[in-house]
């Protein structure tokens, strides 16, 4: 059974989770998507919200806090539930969350990610300009 509202994540979520992130192209081990750097994230106001089906995890938004700006990571929802406005319950919800903070929001989408971008549109998100993504994966 469909589960509309997004809930905080619990441990017992994580391999579901983790199946969801496969599935939708979101996860990656180079990324550091474990159940430790989730942790240390939620320990440092960091949310993740998840939709359930079933009993399994069928959406997620990861949210980190810097103080600053709520970043969006792993906004992903199962291909057979997209179209159906999970994406943006989650969406909404994460935005609440910015709001209660003061925060802004960041996100990166890739540019083939039509459907994803018409979302971030939709609810107020735009291009920031020629920046372009740097990132140093290596630890050390």
């Amino acid at each position: 059974m469909l589960r509309s509202e997004a809930r905080d994540f619990v441990e017992g979520d994580f391999p579901s989770l983790t199946g969801l992130w496969e599935v939708t192209g979101v996860g990656n081990p180079a990324r550091g998507d474990s159940l430790d750097s989730l942790a240390r994230t939620l320990a440092a106001r960091g949310r993740l919200l998840v939709i359930e089906d079933s009993g399994a995890v069928a959406a997620s938004v990861w949210l980190t806090d810097d103080g600053r700006r709520l970043y969006v990571h792993h906004m992903a929802v199962l291909p057979a539930l997209q179209g159906r406005g999970l994406g943006a319950r989650l969406l909404a919800a994460a935005i609440s969350i910015a709001a209660e903070r003061g925060l802004q929001m960041k996100l990166e989408v890739h540019h083939d990610n039509v459907r994803a971008i018409a979302l971030y549109k939709k609810f107020g998100f735009d291009f920031i300009g020629d920046y372009e993504v740097m990132l140093r994966r290596k630890i050390g």
